[in-house]
Order: structure tokens, then sequence, then C-alpha cells
């Protein structure tokens, strides 16, 4: 049920029981969350956001994949329902995360995961939305690349927010 996507240096594929841990690692370390979240998660709030991802692939068909390198996970791309309530302008698409292991940023593997990403949601949906705080720069260049376009900004928990929107590449 779950595509498996290959690219040059990376598998997109499944989350599997065995991921968790890493998972949870990335998810406590405030260089990656700084940008995303008011503070890092704890292991039972990564837990639960682990099983709302694999909840979304099999309710909506979609969701977010473990990106592996060398069989090792580094992060995670995919799209998901928020239902944020950010209005029917942000709330109608699907929207793109992605988060990558500070150890394996810088190396272009972002865009790589991305990009096979969006190829595939491509094929299913016409559009899609991402969320980015202001100054979160990398991400700010990852989404622009990959035709993001920012529609709105807005304060979310007191933090400023770019709503980018994305149609779909022909």
């Amino acid at each position: 049920m779950i595509p498996t996507i290959e690219t040059d240096r990376l598998t997109l594929r499944a989350m599997q029981a065995d991921d968790f841990p890493a998972f949870a690692a990335l998810w406590a370390n405030p260089a990656v969350t700084r940008h995303i979240l008011a503070e890092p998660r704890d292991e039972t709030a990564s837990w639960r956001s682990f099983l709302m991802n694999a909840g979304s692939w099999a309710l909506a068909g979609l969701g977010q994949w473990a990106v592996e390198r060398d069989g090792v996970f580094i992060g995670q791309i995919g799209f998901f329902d928020a239902r944020r309530g950010l209005g029917a302008d942000f709330d109608a698409a699907p929207e793109c995360g992605w988060v990558i292991d500070p150890a394996y940023q810088g190396q272009g593997l972002a865009t790589e995961a991305a990009m096979a990403a969006h190829g595939w949601l491509d094929a299913r949906h016409p559009e899609s939305r991402t969320l980015i705080s202001a100054g979160h720069v990398a991400s700010e260049r990852l989404a622009v690349r990959l035709g993001y376009r920012q529609f709105r900004v807005m304060s979310l928990d007191g933090v400023d927010c770019g709503l980018l929107r994305r149609m779909r590449r022909p």
C-alpha cells in the first residue's frame, strides 16, 4: 500500500517499527525542531506522531516516508492532512513536510527526496501546501526549488509562518 521510491542515493519507504528509535532521536534534537515545534518531542509524543503517520497512509492514501541512505534512517518526507484550521486556501490540499538528520544536511539529500516525493504526488493531486516558519532559510530555499510560492503570512503559536502552495508540474 505504501510505495517505495528509489533515487540515486536514497530509498523512500514505509516506516518500520525498528525505525522508531532513530525517529524519536531525530524529533528530540533541538537543532531539528527549532523551526518546527515549540520544543523537542519526548518519546511519547514521537510515538503518537509515528503512529499517526501509519494511520495517514491507511486512511488518506498518503503520508510520510522514511528516508533511508545506505540502510540508515536519516529522516522523513511526505504528505499529510493536518486539518490545521488555517482556512480553505491552505487546508484543502495535502500538506508537505520534510526533516533530515543534521548529520546528513548540506548534501542535497532533502532536495533529492523532495523531488521524488513530489513526482509521486503529482500523479495523484493537482496541488500541495507547506508551512515554513520565518527564518528557516534551508526549507524556504527547498520550497522555492520545488515550485512552492508564498500566498499568506500568519502567526501560528506565536511564530510567523509563510503559507505556501504548489501546483502540479506539467
